[in-house]
């Protein structure tokens, strides 16, 4: 097995053993709990992780096949909509078969990751989309068992009622963009090791630029409480000042606490979106980042505001696993 694979696989080992860890705290009548902060219970939960490492296999045969630069296995679309048969499918069997099969498909896995090759590393997936889609990024996996061991943990910790929340139909373009699902998978395959190193942002450490990310939402949340409250605009905050106080006071903040600050706080900002009405989304708003004469409607702020998510989710991919992983090769 190649060198780069093998700890790829290693890194999967470490994040199955926490993630079945998790699991064994589900007792039969937990698993209607739901999700906090999604829909859906964690039956569904592993009725998903039953199923996930399919896709990769059929990726992972494309490769081996030599198919994968002509032909990807899956469209992005294709790939959501074999999730979501195999949730359906998944909603009918009982844990236990969901965790039998959650093993055996692990098992088939791993067994195609031991015929990759270096050639294999430097293709690209289609089904991943057109960014961050190569193979040496994606078969580090472990970030997926991290990412739903946490949701396990909090559907265990938090009795949760999805709210059903309705948006405009012109915010569902933000809605959709400021899902956190991209920027988990960067925090999930964040070598731990980074933390506590400099960033790419001067004078901020790897942890740091997750606590900014986590509270980021601050400043979007006061102007929709204000025009919720009072039908108009507020001045704009001292937003340095404000990041500033924000990352100090997360000083000993660990990185899963930060994770968890930054899902509570967007689901606060999904909370404030569902509350606008269309007269709020006319109202004008100074882009404070543009010269005069620099006002806009209130729309094209929170359509901007994915920007932030993404701008700093990409700051944070030198620390992936995978990055680091390049560097020692």
């Amino acid at each position: 097995m190649d060198r780069y694979v093998h700890d790829a696989v290693l890194d999967m080992h470490t994040a199955r053993t926490e993630l079945l860890a998790a699991l064994e705290q589900v007792r039969p009548a937990d698993w209607q709990r739901c999700v906090p902060y999604g829909s859906g219970t964690l039956h569904d939960l592993l009725a998903h992780l039953a199923a996930a490492d399919q896709g990769w296999a059929l990726a992972a045969q494309g490769l081996l096949k030599g198919e994968a630069e002509v032909r990807p296995p899956l469209s992005p679309g294709e790939a959501q909509a074999a999730r979501q048969r195999a949730l359906d499918r998944g909603r009918a069997q009982p844990p236990a078969a969901l965790l039998e099969e959650m093993a055996r498909r692990r098992n088939l896995l791993l067994s195609l990751y031991e015929l990759l090759e270096p050639r294999h590393l430097v293709l690209a997936l289609g089904s991943f989309g057109e960014q961050h889609n190569s193979v040496r990024e994606r078969i580090w996996l472990g970030y997926h068992d991290r990412l739903h061991a946490a949701d396990v943990r909090r559907a265990l910790r938090i009795t949760w009622h999805p709210p059903g929340l309705q948006f405009l139909p012109a915010l569902q373009p933000a809605v959709a963009a400021l899902s956190p699902s991209d920027t988990l998978c960067v925090v999930h395959n964040v070598d731990p090791v980074y933390w506590e190193r400099p960033s790419t942002v001067p004078g901020w450490t790897y942890r740091q630029l997750l606590a900014h990310i986590g509270t980021g939402d601050w400043v979007l949340q006061g102007h929709m409480r204000h025009i919720i409250e009072h039908g108009e605009v507020a001045a704009w905050p001292d937003v340095d000042a404000g990041n500033a106080d924000l990352i100090a006071s997360r000083a000993h903040s660990t990185e899963r606490a930060l994770t968890e600050e930054y899902l509570s706080m967007r689901h606060e900002t999904m909370s404030l979106l569902s509350a606008l009405q269309p007269d709020h989304l006319e109202l004008r708003i100074s882009f404070r980042w543009e010269p005069p004469p620099n006002e806009h409607p209130l729309l094209d702020y929170v359509l901007a505001f994915e920007r932030h998510d993404r701008t700093h989710r990409e700051q944070l991919r030198p620390a992936m696993r995978y990055a680091r992983a390049m560097g020692a090769g």
